[in-house]
């Protein structure tokens, strides 16, 4: 009987040792990815990545905010696997293999401090602002009191949109005389904190000034409406993207990325982060 009971106790235990060793080689390994790039792109980005991961959770993504010229650098050399671009990509970095995919669709408002009294201005009037040949708010009809420029940094591609489409469409170059600052929320706290301030930040940043009493201004009199935006009449509109190096390709993290990205879930959150579906 005392012999039974130990070939039984054995048997158990060896049972329950190699169950053990099913449950530890059966963990699911993680693999981490790092993207990275435009502060506009980040918060659809990050609100996208925790539902990414309920339905992969083999995969650990990250995002770092880097703005889009650095995230496109880095996605080229390398270091990241997914770039987020608020602009056009360049010729150059087209002809290294860059391809962009676009997620949703955003407009860049004009916002003034409270103490401005303009309510519109025309793309003309804008582009001679942010070049420094308007300085005073009494040369296009508001009270005697010097702009003050809110500009992002040169790796921005908010920055790199503006100036692309207000002044290079105005064959202006942009002024060196302005406060900078490094993402959309650092613009809109500058203006609603300085006198007759103006400058530019993405749609979704816009309560942030008008909370503190600034407001936002029609462009040639077009409001910046997410309509607006989708029928092409508010002259500041641009397209958001995620850059890959190459195709995306099947059954890549980066592929399964994008493709929850552009579906009805992954849309619903861009219009959630107050950004515009590509499906409107």
């Amino acid at each position: 009987m005392k012999k039974l009971f130990l070939i039984s106790l054995i048997a158990m235990s060896s049972f329950t040792l190699f169950a053990n060793g099913q449950s530890e080689n059966s963990k699911v390994e993680v693999q981490n990815y790092t993207f990275g790039g435009s502060s506009t792109v980040a918060p659809i980005v990050k609100s996208v990545i925790p539902e990414f991961e309920k339905v992969n959770p083999s995969v650990k993504v990250g995002y770092e905010t880097l703005g889009s010229s650095t995230g496109i650098k880095q996605l080229i050399a390398g270091t990241l696997s997914l770039a987020g671009s608020s602009r056009e990509l360049k010729q150059s970095e087209l002809d290294k293999n860059c391809v962009p995919t676009v997620i949703a669709l955003d407009g860049l408002s004009v916002g003034v401090n409270s103490s401005v009294n303009v309510s519109n201005l025309s793309l003309a009037q804008l582009a001679a602002i942010f070049s420094g040949e308007i300085t005073n708010w009494k040369e296009v009809g508001g009270k005697d009191m010097k702009i003050e420029l809110i500009e992002r940094d040169e790796t921005s591609g908010t920055y790199g949109s503006f100036n692309e489409i207000v002044l290079d469409s105005q064959g202006k170059e942009p002024t060196k005389n302005a406060i900078i600052a490094k993402e959309n929320g650092e613009v809109a706290t500058k203006i609603a904190s300085t006198p007759g301030s103006i400058g530019y930040i993405g749609m979704a940043f816009n309560h942030i000034i008008t909370n503190a009493g600034g407001k936002i201004l029609t462009i040639d009199g077009i409001e910046p409406t997410s309509e607006n935006v989708i029928n092409k009449t508010y002259p500041i509109s641009r397209s958001l993207f995620v850059v890959t190096l190459g195709e995306p390709k099947d059954n890549t993290v980066e592929k399964d990325f994008i493709d929850f990205l552009l579906s009805k879930k992954g849309q619903a959150i861009v219009e959630e982060s107050e950004f515009i579906s590509v499906n409107n």
